[in-house]
C-alpha cells in the first residue's frame, strides 16, 4: 500500500482493505456471541444437575429483583433464562448442540421469569439432597425401563403441602426399601 502508480494497484489494495475489514467484522460477530453453555459456566457435557444448579446460581446473583439500578439486568437475565430453557430440554439442547441458536428459531420462549423470591425459595429445592432426585423426561423414562424399584413422589415447588410432607415421604421410602 502507499502510493499508486495505477488504478489497478489501488483496486487492489481496497479489496484487500475490504477484505480485512469483514474479517475483522466477522471475528467480532462470532466472538461476542456467547453460546449456552459458557453463558451458564457449564460444560457440554453437563447434567440436567449442573445446569439447573448453574442457572439458580446465576439467577439469584443477576435477578432484576436483586440488579434494579443495572439498566442491562433485564436483558441479561433474559439471556440466561433462555439459556436454561433451551439446555433443560433434551429436544432443544440437540438441536442447539447441531444447528446452534438458528436451529431453534422455531422455539423462542423464555420472555418471561419468577420473581427472585422464586428462585432463591422453590427453584431446586432438593438438588442439595442426596436422597431426592430430579428427573428429566429422558432420565425418568430411563429410570422406568430399568427394571430398578423406584419410589416416585410427584411434587411442586410453590407447594407448602409438598414441602411439609417431604420429611414424612422420606420416612416411607426408607422403611419401604428395607
Amino acid at each position: 500500500m502507499g502510493v499508486w502508480l495505477n488504478k489497478n494497484d489501488y483496486v487492489r489494495d481496497l479489496k484487500r482493505v475490504i477484505l480485512c475489514f469483514l474479517i475483522v467484522y466477522m471475528a467480532v460477530l462470532v466472538g461476542t456471541d456467547q453460546d449456552f453453555y459458557s453463558l451458564l459456566g457449564v460444560s457440554k457435557t453437563a447434567s440436567s444437575r449442573e445446569i439447573r444448579q448453574a442457572f439458580k446460581k446465576l439467577a439469584l446473583k443477576l435477578h432484576p429483583d436483586k440488579n434494579p439500578n443495572n439498566p442491562n439486568a433485564h436483558s441479561d437475565f433474559l439471556k440466561i433464562n433462555r439459556a436454561y430453557e433451551v439446555l433443560k430440554d433434551e429436544d432443544l439442547r440437540k438441536k442447539y448442540d447441531k444447528y446452534g441458536e438458528k436451529g431453534l428459531a422455531d422455539n423462542q420462549e423464555g420472555g418471561q421469569y419468577e420473581s427472585w423470591n422464586y428462585y432463591r425459595y422453590d427453584f431446586g429445592i432438593y438438588d442439595d439432597d442426596p436422597e431426592i432426585i430430579t428427573l428429566d423426561r429422558r432420565e425418568f423414562d430411563a429410570a422406568v425401563n430399568s427394571g430398578e424399584l423406584w419410589f416416585v413422589n410427584f411434587y411442586s415447588p410453590g407447594c407448602s403441602h409438598c414441602h411439609d410432607l417431604a420429611p414424612t415421604w422420606r420416612d416411607f421410602a426408607k422403611e419401604s426399601l428395607e
